[in-house]
């Protein structure tokens, strides 16, 4: 009668160490590589830490997931220092709105898949809606020659013209709310009508018509570039159907 030889590729002596057992369990594990960062900005406007090099950004990891529930009710901009954790090449403090946002949509793909489950409340009938959205489906306007920092535009009330610089991420504190936004606007004007004294423009800025001060509002917020957001939801209960920008809930950066 032959015998049976155990089911085992390590012959007699041998034994296998903590890391290759470590490394045999993991080997299925799908691709942490970072992807290379294609922004709306086409990098233009930035100091790149290592020139010539491209932006790159990795999937998120247990790790990073850990760090942002232990910071929640710290205080900490969680979001921000989760960006700063997964992206190399610059300083997150440098990115400007329409980059910041395309970069948290495709941090979310490239970790989670590019489906996004969330839940919308109708306003309707107000039955809860459970919708997919697909997060490599958005439309990305890229930066042209058109667009500079700081750029030049002309008031359409005043006929002045005003060289307004374009905010970064290190400049979200003074846009926490509709009232610092416009309280803060000044500084962000550099020059108007030829001048470049802060003293003058703080205290031109706050007697703008309001046509004006809006028209700078919107030039700042760069609308006409980035990621487009905007979604199409029609409930399944009601015949409401209306447009709105992709609800980002807490559940976001979570595999719900």
């Amino acid at each position: 009668m032959s015998e049976q030889t155990p089911n085992n590729p390590m012959t007699a002596g041998q034994k296998q160490t903590d890391q290759e057992i470590i490394a045999n369990i993991l080997k299925d594990m799908p691709s942490n590589d970072a992807i290379e960062l294609d922004l709306p900005s086409k990098n233009r406007f930035y100091t790149l830490q290592e020139p010539g090099k491209s932006i790159m950004l990795r999937p998120m990891t247990f790790q990073d997931e850990k760090s942002m529930l232990s910071k929640k009710n710290s205080g900490v901009d969680v979001i921000n220092q989760l960006l700063a954790r997964c992206i190399e090449n610059i300083d997150v403090g440098q990115l400007m709105q329409m980059d910041k946002l395309y970069i948290l949509m495709k941090l979310r793909e490239i970790s989670y898949g590019p489906e996004y489950n969330v839940t919308i409340n109708c306003p309707n009938c107000h039955k809860e809606n459970n919708v997919t959205f697909n997060m490599d489906t958005f439309d990305v306007t890229y930066a042209d020659e058109n667009l500079t920092n700081p750029l030049k535009i002309h008031l359409p009330v005043l006929k002045r013209d005003v060289v307004l610089r374009l905010p970064r991420v290190a400049d979200e504190k003074y846009f926490v709310n509709a009232e610092q936004s416009l309280s803060n606007l000044w500084r962000f004007v550099e020059e108007i009508d030829g001048h470049s004294s802060k003293t003058i423009i703080s205290k031109v800025i706050p007697q703008l018509p309001i046509k004006d001060a809006h028209y700078l509002m919107d030039a700042l917020g760069c609308t006409g570039y980035g990621i487009d957001t905007g979604v199409r939801f029609a409930c399944a209960y009601c015949d409401h159907v209306e447009s709105m920008d992709l609800p980002i809930t807490a559940d976001f950066f979570s595999s719900k």
